[in-house]
């Protein structure tokens, strides 16, 4: 090939890639919320028992009395698109729920892997899980160099992905997109996310401006 169709090619083809990433977020919304679909999705967190455990410096007793917060009380009064079930997996992430973060909590605590919550920056200054950085979804789905260089300051940790839980797209997208980029670390995707932390009874964080 002539050195100079090197440029076009190599454009075209970042073009074509985060055209992909823009319609796997856009793409199908998935199942309806409602009644039904949310107690069924609702049950674990709801049913599970944790026992008190320290995350980032914060000591976390389950309490589902004590934490309630109304974002989180009657999701199935979301409307689909654009809050829908989420799927199960993404493909190249472990999919954890709330109660792993107990076994996960010495190597969050160590630094060695990193919670990330995807949302935008209006929902992370609501509440977030203990220690949680924000890094929101957008800054992955934007300009290729934007992603990219959101990775870098990523690299050397494992990340949990997060949004606000099984009926937000937010987390997933960007996991994607961290796959399809070939992120060096492990990824754990936390489908139940903030819904399931709250469901659960655990506290949330307000980050420190």
């Amino acid at each position: 090939m002539k050195p100079r169709f090197r440029p076009f090619l190599s454009a075209i083809v970042a073009m074509a890639f985060w055209q992909t990433a823009h319609m796997v977020e856009a793409g199908k919304a998935g199942r309806p919320l409602g009644p039904e679909v949310a107690t069924e999705q609702m049950a674990h967190a709801k049913g599970v028992s944790i026992a008190p455990f320290t995350l980032n410096g914060v000591h976390l007793i389950q309490d589902r009395g004590k934490h309630e917060q109304a974002d989180f009380k009657a999701p199935s009064t979301r409307v689909c698109p654009p809050f829908c079930v989420q799927p199960a997996e993404v493909a190249g992430a472990v999919t954890i729920q709330v109660e792993d973060f107990v076994r996960l909590a010495p190597e969050i605590n160590a630094g060695k892997i990193l919670i990330v919550d995807m949302r935008t920056p209006d929902w992370y200054a609501q509440g977030t899980l203990p220690g949680a950085i924000n890094i929101p979804y957008t800054d992955l789905t934007g300009p290729e160099t934007t992603a990219r260089a959101t990775m870098q300051r990523l690299e050397g940790k494992e990340v949990i992905g997060f949004c606000n839980g099984w009926w937000c797209s937010q987390s997933p997208t960007a996991l994607k997109v961290m796959v399809q980029m070939k992120f060096p670390g492990k990824l754990y995707y936390f489908r139940g996310g903030s819904q399931d932390w709250h469901d659960a009874g655990l506290p949330f964080s307000i980050p420190m401006p």
